[in-house]
């Protein structure tokens, strides 16, 4: 899970970054913002799944943070050294609401919630993928299919020129949201959105929007037809 830690005391930004290593190696930190407006900031150009969040940052709180960025499609851990927000913690749909110091049973609790809800989670806009040194953003709506190119997968967007990231395809396909793409074989997941026809000759194929026409392995068509079925 891709996280932003907010928190504006050195000490204990040191100290939650040591645990979540220790502790939840499941964690890539992505950032680490002593400020609320270099929170805002962040969270707007990294588009992290979760953001561990003080409530107190100085000229701003944590919730001032949420109210910036208005959308928020990532999940929200609070860790905060006071008890009387967490009232208004429950009402940000928060996962949880720790108390510094944080235990560290409590935090794999925390983190492990955070991770079944991003993995049920159907509002997914953008993902985050390298770029070199850096991470390009790109939204899942535009993402035609993906196809696996060695190591490496190939994103195919509508109206774009592919893009290629050095990332596995499951490792791609574990960013996407599960309603509306789908694995077809070993080298290819589809955004159902982006299917014209399935067509049952040489095997079972897909022509998909750009015209691209996609095989479905054989093991997977049972599967596919189901969820294709399903969602018009």
């Amino acid at each position: 899970m891709r996280a932003i830690i907010v928190e504006d005391e050195e000490e204990g930004m040191q100290n939650l970054v040591l645990k979540l290593k220790k502790h939840c190696p499941e964690i890539e930190i992505i950032d680490k913002c002593e400020t609320g407006e270099t929170a805002v900031r962040s969270i707007r150009n990294k588009a992290p799944q979760l953001v561990f969040l003080d409530i107190n940052l100085g000229t701003m709180t944590g919730f001032d943070v949420l109210s910036k960025v208005q959308q928020i499609p990532f999940e929200i851990i609070f860790i905060t050294a006071h008890d009387e927000f967490a009232i208004d913690a429950i009402r940000t749909s928060a996962i949880d609401y720790l108390l510094k110091p944080v235990r560290p049973s409590e935090l794999k609790n925390a983190v492990r919630s955070a991770a079944e809800r991003i993995q049920t989670s159907k509002d997914i806009p953008r993902i985050l993928v390298p770029d070199g040194s850096s991470q390009v953003v790109i939204h899942t709506k535009e993402i035609m299919y993906c196809l696996a190119d060695n190591v490496n997968t190939i994103i195919h967007r509508d109206g774009k020129k592919p893009y290629l990231t050095v990332k596995i395809l499951k490792s791609i396909e574990g960013m996407l949201p599960k309603d509306s793409f789908h694995r077809i074989s070993r080298s290819a997941v589809v955004n159902l959105d982006f299917v014209l026809a399935f067509h049952k000759s040489d095997g079972g194929y897909l022509e998909m929007k750009d015209g691209k026409k996609l095989s479905v392995s054989k093991p997977k068509l049972d599967d596919f037809l189901r969820k294709l079925g399903s969602s018009f």
